[in-house]
């Protein structure tokens, strides 16, 4: 349980840096509007960092882990989950609505035993409940599942760089066909 509770805490703090990076990328990618091969490499580098974004419920796991860690055993609504969230930087820009996002992924959590519910003065809240044996199991397989889907768009990211590649290598050879052929022709 204590390699667990490292582990969250590791995977806490790297989410939070890269969701730092990926907004210093974009104010970066706004002051170069005119240096094109500049704004280039910076694009690439918040496609790679968004390799990296955690999916929906990790990012409420860890929500949840957080304030656990941090303030005890805290009981929180779906509300000041989303806040933490955002407070945490995790990017809702894929999320047509946010809060509707983050409260069915808490129900579904909690039905499915992973976290803690409870009804206070009528309210849904939710806690962590700790790492225990069958959540180690859960998270790991989950953190499989999301190694897999990681080394997938990174395969599919390489094989679209390499088709890049390989279409400019091609137009690169047809231009230079095109030049010989000038430079041949009186």
């Amino acid at each position: 349980m204590v390699e667990l509770r490292r582990l969250l805490d590791n995977r806490a703090r790297i989410n939070e840096r890269l969701s730092e990076l990926r907004d210093t990328v974009r104010v970066l990618g706004r002051s170069l509007h005119s240096d094109k091969k500049r704004t280039e490499q910076l694009m690439n580098a918040l496609d790679e960092l968004s390799l990296y974004t955690p999916r929906l419920t990790t990012a409420v796991k860890d929500a949840l882990y957080w304030a656990f860690a941090s303030h005890g055993h805290r009981r929180l609504s779906a509300t000041d989950v989303k806040q933490l969230m955002e407070v945490r930087r995790y990017d809702f820009s894929n999320c047509s609505n946010s809060l509707a996002s983050v409260h069915s992924t808490l129900r579904r959590l909690a039905k499915q035993g992973e976290i803690g519910f409870a009804l206070e003065k009528g309210a849904a809240v939710y806690f962590w409940k700790g790492p225990i044996a069958h959540d180690r199991a859960t998270m790991l397989a989950v953190d499989e599942e999301q190694r897999i889907l990681m080394d997938r768009k990174i395969r599919e990211r390489v094989n679209q760089r390499l088709e890049q590649f390989s279409r400019r290598r091609l137009v690169l050879r047809d231009l230079k066909a095109k030049t010989f052929t000038r430079t041949e022709t009186p």
